[in-house]
């Protein structure tokens, strides 16, 4: 009886883009786009292209191979981020499709053919991105934490908790409530929030950026007992205490490297998304976007769930390779490719 083979590449921070014309990785949401055009919400810098060879090598080892599907997140369009495929290294038979999560993150599908021991199938595309630094708005004051209640329902998930981001532990609600009290302004008392997470948990970084199974993640609350943390344990500590004080937040996924974003709104009730990498309310990391969230329910329908019946959250959609064997003890073995194109 042939049995089925799954390969899981858990990674924190990895790149990929397709093998399609740019107009098909669907752009940033219409208010997203008002909100970056309004005179008053975050501030764009000059754009910076580049380019970058990302993507998958696949290979039969211990025998034969068939019917093995690929699948990874990919680069999408966001206000300060734009994709297009130049160049495409697809092996004889691969082919490519697309699923996107929540309009938030999207990964790229790729069924590869029979493949004899040894052999080895690829799927590495060159791709070129336009990013924008963003900068804070002029006036920040001005800025007040949405009302929950009026809420669309795609923003009120960051609100709540999602895997290893504890927003609703009790120790976590406390610290929102004494963090930044005194202060008189949303924009400060998130401010505060980002300090005390800089002043409470020291950077401590994690095998230097290479992947590592989700169940190696460190929950708010430990990484706040323990003092310390990487960019993941920092990131999630700050997006846990502001949604605890009702300001929706959320995680940004970037190769090797996350950071946090949050959302308030301006006097006439239109919301912005304000990151903090390196210094607070702005980002100036120009590496691919990958992600936007970080609870991402996957069924068994999902290629990249690979619990095949099971539902389940992911902080960080797996990338993952799942094949049949062919007479012998053939697996198939995924290397993924992610690297920046020097000019």
């Amino acid at each position: 009886m042939r049995m089925l083979l799954a390969l899981s590449v858990w990674a924190v921070w990895t790149c990929l883009a397709g093998p399609v014309a740019a107009a098909q990785f669907e752009p940033a949401t219409a208010e997203e786009k008002a909100a970056l055009a309004e005179p008053g919400g975050p501030k764009l810098g000059e754009p910076q292209v580049q380019r970058w060879r990302i993507g998958m090598i696949v290979t039969a080892v211990g025998g034969p191979c068939g019917h093995m599907t690929g699948a990874r997140t990919v680069p999408m369009d966001w206000p300060e981020q734009r994709v297009k495929v130049v160049a495409q290294d697809l092996s004889p038979g691969a082919t490519v499709s697309y699923k996107t999560y929540k309009n938030t993150a999207r990964q790229m599908v790729v069924s590869f053919p029979a493949l004899a021991v040894g052999e080895e199938a690829r799927a590495v595309l060159t791709f070129e991105l336009t990013r924008r630094a963003i900068g804070p708005p002029e006036s920040p004051a001005a800025y007040v934490v949405p009302d929950p209640k009026k809420l669309p329902g795609n923003l009120k998930e960051y609100l709540g908790p999602s895997p290893f981001i504890e927003s609703g532990h009790p120790r976590v609600k406390a610290l929102a409530k004494e963090i930044g009290a005194g202060e008189t302004s949303a924009w400060q008392r998130v401010k505060a929030i980002y300090n005390w997470v800089d002043a409470n948990l020291k950077y401590v970084p994690k095998n230097k950026g290479r992947y590592e199974l989700e169940t190696h993640f460190t929950g708010v609350v430990e990484a706040i007992d323990k003092g310390e943390g990487d960019c993941n344990e920092r990131t999630s500590t700050f997006i846990a205490i502001c949604r605890a004080a009702g300001v929706p937040a959320r995680m940004i996924a970037l190769p090797t490297h996350c950071c946090p974003e949050f959302y308030l709104q301006d006097e006439r009730g239109q919301g912005y998304w304000f990151p903090c990498e390196e210094m607070f309310g702005r980002v100036a990391q120009q590496a691919p976007i990958l992600q936007k969230g970080d609870n991402f329910r996957l069924t068994a329908a999902d290629p990249a769930n690979k619990r095949g019946k099971t539902e389940k959250a992911y902080r960080f959609l797996p990338e993952t390779l799942v094949g049949l064997p062919r007479a012998g003890d053939g697996q198939p073995q995924m290397k993924l490719v992610c690297e920046a194109v020097e000019e």
